[in-house]
């Protein structure tokens, strides 16, 4: 990801392993909402919506499971990178970004952000962000769906969280991505 404008602003990537990943009826990507009573549902089948993320407190490893990697926490304008191997490994990978209360209003376009993703064999796809929305602190920017029979599809995502809302994005194991239904971060710079 990269960021250009003195945002501090956080690279994080959900991810579902191989293992876990599924099918389902809805293409991988697709936004969902879940109610209340889904989400006590889940919270009784012992599902943990802050599992299988790796951002600046839970770095990875490109050694060992997850196979994915945060290179740190940048927090001058810069970027941040993150390194997925193992592709048999993976099922989906989405890539967000938070940006810090402590920014102030601003979007994820005024500050410049984007995430350039590359193959390491000379194929490199940049997804932009277009919206200039100011109160949103997260946005599900990208999806990497490595269970595509064609090889890994990336799908520019842009979805956005709710209005001042501090709660991360969940993907799930069909490749859906609930905006709002995650833990709550907050971070100051």
């Amino acid at each position: 990801m990269l960021r250009k404008k003195g945002a501090d602003l956080d690279l994080y990537a959900l991810f579902v392993p191989a293992s876990k990943a599924i099918r389902g009826e809805k293409a991988p990507g697709t936004l969902v909402q879940t109610g209340p009573a889904a989400a006590k549902g889940a919270a009784k089948e012992g599902t943990d919506k802050a599992a299988d993320v790796v951002y600046y407190k839970r770095l990875g490893s490109v050694k060992n499971r997850p196979f994915i990697c945060l290179d740190g926490d940048a927090r001058v304008p810069g970027r941040e990178t993150i390194r997925i191997v193992r592709p048999d490994e993976q099922g989906y990978v989405l890539l967000c970004a938070y940006s810090a209360v402590s920014n102030g209003f601003g979007s994820f376009r005024s500050f410049g952000a984007k995430v350039v993703v590359t193959d390491g064999r000379g194929s490199t796809v940049t997804v932009p962000l277009f919206e200039n929305t100011k109160t949103r602190y997260w946005v599900a920017i990208a999806l990497v769906d490595f269970t595509d029979a064609d090889g890994a599809a990336i799908r520019h995502i842009e979805a956005y969280s709710g209005r001042m809302t501090e709660r991360r994005p969940v993907l799930h194991p069909d490749g859906t991505i609930e905006m709002n239904g995650g833990p709550v971060e907050f971070k100051r710079r």
